[in-house]
Parts: C-alpha cells; structure tokens; sequence
C-alpha cells in the first residue's frame, strides 16, 4: 500500500512537471468576455395581487351627479435584474491555484412591472348625468390610467419585496457558477455592493 501511495504521489508530480500536459490558465479578459456578452438578466420573478381603485370628477360636481369611479383586481409579476454589461476589470479577481473567481457587482434591481390582463377584471360606476363622459366610457383606452395605476402598485411592492431580490441573488450566484463552470472556473464569489 506505501509503495502504491508513493507511484502515485511520483506519477503526479511528474505529470504537473510534464510541459505536454494542459493547464488552464482563466483570464479576466475571458470571464469578462462571457459576462458582459449577456448584458441584462431577469434573475427572479414574483407575482402580486393587485387592486386600484381611481375616481375621475368633474370640478366641484358632486360624484352622483357626473363621476367615473373604476376598479380594477387581477394580478402581475415583477422581476429582479442584473445588468452585467457594466463589469469591467476591477470588478474581477481571480485566484488560479483554486480556480476561483470573485465578482463584484450592483445587486439586483427591480424591472418594470407586468400587469396579466387575462386576470383582471374592471368594474365601473358612473354619476348619474355622465353624458359629458359617454365618450370615455365608450373608449377603451381610457382605462389606461387604471393600467399604468395598477402597474405602479406591483412595481412599488415588488421594490419592497426582500424575497425577490434574495431570490435574484441566489438565481445569479448560480447562473455565474454554470456559465463559468465552462470555462475551468471552479467556484465563483459574487460580491453584491
């Protein structure tokens, strides 16, 4: 058994002597290469509820008289993001006896925000003597300030939302690790600041 141990401690150190053998050498002009490449990634997603109500009156008209009260409840989804187009060398130290790469960079941010239209649904009232507002009524589009309401209610929770953007570092620490995995790289630090 010693004599085994020590063939095989002497065939090992022959072979990193053996100038035929590979060694990978990881740069940070390759590790820069494959990162920026990708620019912006949706690392995480959630969904949220959503309910926003928006009373549009007439000057000082009574509501019951001429008023459009409208609500909507659905859901949408919102995303952390990271933007790798931004890392420059700095941003990059590798150690080569353990093949380890640190990367520093901005933590995830939170995109914009995705109302699913096949969830929602719209109620409206109107006052009484709503002739002058016929047209909105007949007009789909003026439901457009419920939309953009309603999307700035799930963007704005979303930004709240710690379990997101954990989940975006986690999914980003692992898509760094695999995609540079392909490289010899054997362990990756992500250091968010």
């Amino acid at each position: 058994v010693i004599v085994l141990v020590g063939a095989y401690a002497l065939i090992a150190k022959i072979e990193n002597l053996n100038p035929f053998t590979s060694h990978t050498t990881i740069t940070t002009t390759v590790v820069l290469g494959k990162l920026t490449k990708i620019e912006q990634v949706h690392v995480a997603t959630r969904s949220y509820p959503v309910d926003v109500k928006i009373t549009q009156s007439v000057g000082i008209i009574p509501c019951f008289l001429i008023c459009n009260q409208m609500e909507l409840t659905g859901s949408g989804t919102d995303d952390a993001i990271v933007d790798l187009s931004k890392l420059s060398q700095q941003d990059v130290s590798i150690d080569q006896s353990t093949k380890t790469v640190t990367v520093r960079m901005a933590a995830p941010t939170i995109g914009p925000a995705d109302l699913n239209p096949a969830t929602c649904s719209i109620t409206s009232s109107h006052g009484a003597v709503n002739g002058v507002t016929q047209d909105f009524r007949n007009n789909p589009n003026g439901y457009r300030p419920l939309y953009a309401a309603a999307e700035s209610q799930i963007h704005g929770t979303a930004q709240h939302d710690q379990e997101l953007l954990s989940a975006g570092e986690q999914s980003t620490r692992a898509m760094l690790a695999q995609l540079l995995g392909v490289v010899g790289v054997k362990k990756v630090t992500v250091d968010f600041s």
